[in-house]
């Protein structure tokens, strides 16, 4: 988009909003459960989420594409891992078993949607598939600005 945008690293990423709120920095980029707070404070604008949906916990947002920027749509992948041995089968039943629980268990999406996040219940492939796409995504953005492998 052709911006000049100084990175600011942060130990303590909580203080971002409130630098933003005090004009110390001009834009943040950051996931909506740290700006949650001091968006409802009325001390920081929420311009747009990046995900695909409208997050729950905060519809009145447009997405990235909806406010016409959807180069800046990215979806992030959390879940469980565990080791590249692990039998597929152990995989299955650990993945049901959770499922089973946050669909149980109502208070588990509602929490994560209060913090913007949207709760996908997917099994092992889907959420494999996903992350290998974030991480193309991201691959695709460092060779953009030039970021090139530690060594």
């Amino acid at each position: 988009m052709g911006l000049e945008i100084a990175k600011v690293p942060y130990r303590d990423i909580m203080q971002a909003p409130n630098d933003l709120a005090e004009d110390r920095i001009q834009i943040l980029s950051s996931s909506l459960a740290v700006a949650q707070p001091m968006m409802r404070a009325g001390r920081i604008k929420v311009l747009l989420v990046t995900s695909k949906q409208r997050a729950l916990g905060a519809p009145e947002l447009p997405t990235a594409t909806e406010a016409g920027y959807p180069a800046l749509t990215m979806e992030t992948a959390g879940g469980l891992f565990g080791p590249p041995q692990m039998p597929p089968e152990l995989r299955e039943s650990i993945a049901g078993e959770l499922r089973k629980i946050a669909e149980d268990d109502p208070i588990i999406g509602q929490r994560l949607a209060d913090t913007g996040q949207i709760l996908t219940l997917r099994g092992p492939a889907d959420f494999a598939r996903s992350v290998a796409e974030q991480n193309d995504q991201l691959g695709a953005l460092a060779k953009i600005i030039g970021l090139k492998e530690a060594q």
